[in-house]
């Protein structure tokens, strides 16, 4: 018997999180006399010959299926697993699987970093007036605005319906206001290549300082986005500078 239909996206939910030892594949795969015991595998690995000799293991364990898994499929299945299918950004398990990882940078190198929450304005409205494909385009348009908005080095996010992150590191929060403005002129301006999409942006930022996770900069984010829609919409509420 070969691998169950759902096999695929068994594998793309292992390769995506970091095992532990003594996890038992059979709650992943669906065949409860299989067992195996995997030291800690994460997505970092999965370029390396201990990857690739778990993902085989895991056929074994579906059926006795040897396959070959290409490093090209194992990024493949890894994109898939941290990529949002709408408008091709990064998802929320990448910045829960990978940003901590700006939390040990940034306190043992003293490298800030600010995060900005944004909001979609009026998409609800386009959604009812005009239809779900054309508020997928609009978010599609957004997810480009704010890729285009950002440097390389920057990471942004789609979290979830019509908020997404922007991670910039090496970058005071005094400087998300500049980003901001930028993203903000070109969603303005989208009305003017397409009247249906009349939305807005609002977002809040906050920047890393000791002892201040990413989780915790994030929450704060969306703390002071909550006060800029209901200060009116369309505009930034960053906090006060730490005296």
């Amino acid at each position: 018997m070969g691998p169950s239909p759902s096999f695929a996206w068994r594998l793309q939910d292992f390769l995506a999180h970091p095992i532990r030892l003594g996890i038992i594949v059979a709650l992943l795969v669906g065949i409860p006399t299989s067992i195996l015991l995997v030291d800690e595998l994460r997505v970092g690995a999965l370029g390396s010959t201990e990857g690739r000799i778990a993902v085989l293991l895991l056929l074994l364990a579906t059926g006795g299926t040897v396959g070959l898994i290409s490093g090209q499929l194992l990024q493949a299945l890894r994109r898939q697993a941290f990529t949002d299918s709408l408008t091709g950004l990064y998802n929320r398990r990448f910045m829960d699987a990978q940003l901590g990882l700006l939390d040990s940078r940034a306190g043992r190198y003293g490298r800030n970093y600010s995060v900005l929450v944004f909001d979609i304005d009026g998409l609800k409205q386009v959604n009812d007036t005009h239809g779900h494909d054309v508020g997928d385009i609009a978010l599609r348009r957004f997810a480009t605005i704010l890729t285009d908005a950002l440097r390389r080095s920057d990471v942004a996010i789609r979290t979830g319906g019509d908020e997404f992150v922007a991670v910039l590191p090496e970058t005071p929060c005094a400087d998300a206001r500049i980003i901001f403005d930028r993203i903000r002129a070109r969603v303005f301006a989208l009305r003017e290549t397409d009247p249906r999409l009349t939305i807005g942006v609002s977002a809040g930022a906050v920047g890393w300082r000791s002892g201040r996770s990413l989780e915790k900069l994030v929450k704060d984010a969306d703390t002071l986005l909550l006060s800029a829609k209901r200060a009116g919409k369309d505009r930034l509420e960053t906090e006060p500078v730490p005296a």
